[in-house]
């Protein structure tokens, strides 16, 4: 399983196709700090990512509390289980 981290609200088109076609089906995606706005503004889109990809969504606790968010999609990670889900990766890449 790879680990793939965002931590930008929206990147170049260039890099949002690239690291949405890097995924493959197992892989992990986690938001992080200002990627935690996705969660509302592209929430479509991670949705398709999960079932048509088949991967496993994740977001920090504390970024979507900093953004007084709730969001009702992917799973909170605090930073314990960052570490835990960081480590049993086969690799981390990071945009």
């Amino acid at each position: 399983m790879q680990l793939h981290q965002l931590n930008q609200h929206t990147y170049s088109e260039t890099i949002e196709e690239t690291w949405r076609h890097s995924l493959q089906k197992g892989d992990a995606l986690v938001l992080i700090e200002e990627a935690i706005l996705r969660t509302i503004h592209q929430k479509k889109m991670l949705k398709s990512l999960i079932e048509k990809q088949g991967i496993s969504l994740y977001y920090l606790q504390a970024d979507a509390q900093a953004y007084g968010l709730t969001p009702d999609i992917g799973c909170a990670l605090d930073d314990t289980q960052w570490v835990g889900i960081t480590l049993r990766a086969d690799s981390n890449i990071s945009w």
